[in-house]
């Protein structure tokens, strides 16, 4: 999964001073994404991510009778505390755990079931890692339009 697109070195760098604009640039963006993904799995934080990506295919592309269950397998892989899951609880207050908890148990889940808890994951990641991600060195070395960052790409497809 990792390094799961080819960067485009023509166009690198102006992308890349887009993603510095706003963390919806970034995500609006395969590569950006992608990337930022990458240098999340390097530091071993990328539960945020990957929970927020989860919620946007649950919104985007759910087909309506599949919304329940794939509500309640997102719930279930981030939410749940003392989980069984492979994936990594995110950090949510209890309020908002269980009002998404409550979202999610009625018959008809809607789209906007994890809001509150997406938006708070968003507003930690925007504040913390994402500002990390902009002093990391290979996103400065990408925005500089120097190729060191392709060194980042080869690294993180050895990880395991």
């Amino acid at each position: 999964m990792l390094a799961r697109i080819k960067l485009n070195s023509s166009t690198s760098s102006e992308e890349a001073q887009k993603w510095a604009e706003s963390f919806t640039a970034l995500m609006a963006s395969k590569q950006g994404s992608s990337l930022y993904h990458d240098f999340l799995q390097r530091e071993f934080s990328n539960e945020n991510l990957e929970f927020w990506q989860a919620v946007e295919d649950y919104k985007n592309n759910t087909k309506p009778k599949e919304m329940a269950a794939k509500a309640q397998q997102i719930y279930k892989d981030f939410l749940t505390v003392n989980q069984s899951s492979k994936k990594q609880q995110v950090n949510v207050d209890a309020e908002t755990r269980s009002i998404t908890l409550a979202n999610i148990q009625c018959d008809n889940p809607d789209e906007h079931a994890f809001d509150r808890a997406q938006r708070r994951i968003q507003h930690m990641m925007e504040r913390d890692s994402y500002q990390r991600f902009l002093k990391s060195d290979v996103f400065l070395e990408l925005v500089n339009g120097t190729k060191n960052w392709k060194k980042f790409l080869s690294l993180s497809s050895s990880l395991p």
